[in-house]
């Protein structure tokens, strides 16, 4: 029930093609809509589908909010869609208390880090809007994602790339100071930063040593 395609009324008028049919009582048709949100075009993904019924679009609930940085969630008991805003679609805060919040295994602005359980994470934050594999299993919401890698099934490792941590190397210099090591990654291109916050490790990958972060990975030493 959660994979269900939720829907919002959109009022205006639509030419359809392909009728649809839903439990007998209403014929929909699908409508090739394109989308543009805050200026930018977005791409559908063949997983959603817009509808037409009696001159309405109906559009994924999930991808709308989600394009505008919100997340979703569906309460199956209770049949309740809810969206909230989240920090996780904003730029990710670097400033002089970075390290700090790293130390305790977070992030600033992302209420869970290091050691959460998945079960508090998938509660909070709905489905995750991808799934994949980096050495071990992750979940992502927006550019964070998630390792689940320990034995209780907590929180491993968060990896945060794209938009969110698009800082030069210098200003991330500035901000938080000078590395414990830097130098090629030899691993994955680019340039590495390593720093130390309390037991933790955290790592920024930049596209050149005088370049732009790609992403930052923090995790137990």
């Amino acid at each position: 029930m959660k994979k269900f395609v939720l829907g919002l009324i959109c009022g205006v008028g639509l030419t359809a093609t392909t009728a649809v049919y839903a439990a007998d009582t209403i014929q929909a048709y699908l409508f090739p809509a394109k989308f543009e949100v805050n200026g930018q075009n977005k791409e559908i993904g063949s997983e959603y589908t817009v509808l037409n019924y009696n001159g309405h679009a109906y559009v994924p609930v999930r991808f709308v909010a989600e394009s505008m940085g919100a997340l979703v969630k569906y309460e199956d008991t209770t049949r309740t869609i809810s969206i909230e805003q989240t920090n996780l679609s904003k730029k990710l805060p670097l400033d002089k208390d970075f390290l700090s919040y790293a130390s305790e295994g977070k992030i600033k602005g992302i209420e869970f880090g290091i050691m959460s359980s998945k079960n508090e994470v998938m509660q909070k934050w709905g489905e995750p809007q991808k799934t994949g594999s980096w050495q071990t299993q992750y979940s992502a919401w927006f550019d964070y994602y998630y390792f689940f890698g320990n034995s209780d099934n907590s929180v491993s490792a968060i990896r945060v790339g794209g938009d969110t941590v698009k800082y030069t190397v210098d200003e991330l210099k500035k901000v938080i100071g000078e590395p414990i090591q830097e130098g090629l990654n030899d691993i994955e291109s680019g340039w590495y930063l390593y720093y130390e916050a309390g037991d933790n490790q955290v790592f920024f990958n930049a596209d050149s040593k005088d370049g732009v972060i790609k992403y930052l990975t923090l995790k137990k030493k």
